[in-house]
């Protein structure tokens, strides 16, 4: 085992304290995610006017991609040679519902699986549709990928995390009922109701008590004495401002919006990250210029170049046995464990890799032993992960001499695990998992895979 420089620590370890929102997970994922301003100084009118931008053009996707020939857009007529049901054109806008309607079907044959044990939210009619609607539009908006099993795994998490938050806004709404209504200058400010009068009569009745107009002072001040926690999911919840309704930063009424841009930023690696989870389902193609590889059999051969650093006979004996990397780290990366885990355990391990910058390190274009997956904190984290879930395993890998019982264990993690020391071990790996690039190349770190990769 390879010692853990403890200075280097310091330097690889994620931001924990700017979790500012970590109750609200769905608040803090979208910070994480680079959706929503992560500088502390940023203010709440600040988020609420990027979220509302976020919804609206979340909301132009749908208005531009989603296509109903019944109802043609602009109240125009259509063109009866081509916008028809028997047109040739693949451009036309029956052809275009067609192939949506495929593509609905194969999301749908995947989406009736998600989580049977969880039927209550993500087998309702509402959670369905969500699901469906966001992985369209985003194969939609990026055919070069289209649609990969697996990407609803990735969404369905997300999609959870924005239904909880909104579900503790409910329950806090229900006792803290008084605190919502709109204020201004002390009296409820009605923003989109045109016709509201105010009532001079009400408000003068409701301010007098024994006290006089002193009681107005104590109820403004009121919401400062909750509970911090309160207070954020007050603030956030209030629709006053130019943005209105649309900023509300949380919303039962726009988990849509804000899942998908949660998902689309996820996927993209939000403009430029290393970790794009997109890349790890790209066809054969998309390669690194460097390595040769498709992105995540790169990245499979990231973490077994990690795991030689940190355990040598293990990875050693592995490689022996014939036991490649993609073998079992394909499924682990594409939906960033969430196989493994239960949701529970998975939004915990989410919740450490969100927390990573995603940004890339200054090495030079030039630097040919670089592995992509290792060049921001984030990715860097999720190979240390991984390496630590196979260091988990590392008594029973070594005492077999069958590669196919090696993958049986890897590929079927035991449920039962100590997540705690997981994480905890993945931490304690970041740091040489960053460094791991100053190495040596990918190919060398495992021989067959450049070999194998065109009949992946």
């Amino acid at each position: 085992m390879v010692p853990i420089n403890a200075a280097k620590l310091e330097t690889a370890s994620c931001s924990e304290s700017s979790r500012r929102f970590g109750d609200l997970r769905g608040v803090q994922w979208r910070i994480d995610l680079g959706i929503l301003p992560s500088s502390p100084s940023a203010s709440i009118d600040d988020l609420r006017r990027v979220t509302a931008n976020s919804r609206r053009r979340y909301a132009a996707l749908r208005r531009q991609l989603l296509v109903d020939p019944h109802v043609p857009k602009d109240g125009s007529s259509p063109d009866p040679v081509m916008d028809n049901p028997l047109s040739q054109n693949p451009d036309s806008m029956w052809g275009r519902f067609f192939r949506n309607a495929e593509l609905e079907r194969m999301v749908d044959q995947d989406l009736t699986r998600l989580y049977p044990e969880r039927g209550g939210y993500f087998q309702t009619s509402g959670c369905q549709g969500m699901l469906r609607r966001i992985l369209l539009l985003w194969c939609l908006r990026h055919p070069e990928y289209g649609y990969r099993q697996g990407m609803h795994e990735l969404l369905a998490p997300l999609l959870y995390v924005l239904h909880v938050d909104v579900e503790r806004l409910s329950e806090v709404r229900k006792t803290y009922d008084d605190h919502f209504a709109d204020k201004f200058d002390g009296f409820s400010f009605h923003e989109n109701d045109l016709s509201y009068k105010f009532d001079f009569k009400k408000f003068s009745e409701s301010m007098e008590d024994d006290n006089g107009f002193e009681n107005s002072s104590a109820k403004a001040s009121s919401l400062g004495e909750l509970d911090p926690e309160i207070q954020t999911i007050v603030l956030l919840s209030d629709a006053y401002g130019a943005e209105g309704e649309l900023g509300l930063v949380l919303s039962d009424k726009f988990m849509e919006h804000d899942a998908y841009s949660m998902f689309d930023s996820l996927m993209s690696g939000a403009g430029g990250g290393a970790v794009a989870m997109a890349e790890f389902f790209s066809p054969s193609p998309f390669r690194n210029l460097h390595s040769g590889l498709v992105p995540v059999i790169e990245a499979s051969a990231a973490l077994y170049h990690l795991l030689s650093i940190v355990d040598s006979s293990l990875h050693t004996h592995l490689i022996e046995l014939g036991v490649e990397p993609q073998y079992f780290a394909l499924r682990w990366l594409r939906v960033l464990f969430g196989r493994e885990f239960s949701l529970e355990d998975l939004l915990l391990v989410w919740d450490e890799i969100f927390a990573c910058e995603n940004t890339k390190s200054n090495k030079t274009v030039d630097d040919e032993s670089n592995f992509g997956v290792l060049e921001s904190p984030r990715g860097a984290f999720i190979c240390a992960f991984a390496v630590s879930m196979i260091l988990n395993l590392r008594s029973s890998l070594l005492a077999t001499e069958n590669a196919t019982v090696c993958l049986q264990r890897l590929l079927n993690f035991p449920n039962d695990v100590n997540l705690e020391k997981l994480l905890a071990k993945a931490k304690s790996l970041h740091a040489l998992a960053l460094e791991a690039n100053n190495s040596i190349s990918p190919i060398q770190s495992g021989p067959h895979l450049k070999e194998k990769i065109d009949g992946y």
